[in-house]
């Protein structure tokens, strides 16, 4: 039989007491700590961290991080001392890899659109400045351009810099 939680579950464990886990196979690079920060200084801490009864993290390393980045003396945990070693081992990858999923572009441009015209920072939502624009981009608005006004890509400069239209990402052209 599986647990459910509920908040009594809930308790506040010293940032000191917690220990990550050391082969933590996902990867949380500085830019998500620090939206990650930037999100509970906005919202609050809203999800606990998922830990075993030694205080070893399970689950939510990098809120973990983004706490201790702020100097934060305690965190909200779920202590489950009821799963198997291989249990939660399986979690550790299942929590992150069952969060992934697509976004319905057209109701997230519809929320963001909301959240602009209320003047609400879009920063906070995690986006990338490209991704809120391709969201926002209409295509019935776009107007081509006389063939003079289009860059040579047959023959990039040398110190010629191409950004990529999916990610953003800039690459030198040569």
């Amino acid at each position: 039989m599986t647990k459910t939680i509920t908040r009594d579950d809930v308790q506040l464990i010293p940032v000191e007491k917690l220990i990550p886990y050391h082969n933590n196979p996902k990867n949380h690079p500085q830019d998500q700590i620090d939206k990650l920060k930037s999100s509970i200084k906005n919202f609050g801490f809203t999800v606990p961290l998922i830990i075993d009864h030694e205080y070893e993290i399970i689950a939510g390393h990098a809120r973990f991080k983004a706490a201790r980045d702020m100097g934060m003396k305690e965190v909200p945990c779920i202590v489950r001392s009821d799963l198997t070693e291989q249990q939660v081992r399986a979690f550790r990858i299942a929590d992150n890899k069952l969060a992934e999923s697509s976004w319905d572009e057209e109701a997230l441009a519809d929320e963001l659109d909301i959240l602009e015209l209320e003047g609400f920072d879009i920063d906070l939502t995690g986006l990338e400045d490209f991704e809120v624009a391709e969201l926002q981009f209409d295509p019935d608005e776009f107007e081509p351009v006389d063939e003079t006004e289009q860059p040579n890509l047959d023959q990039p400069k040398e110190d010629e810099m191409v950004v990529c239209p999916n990610c953003g990402e800039e690459f030198p052209a040569t």
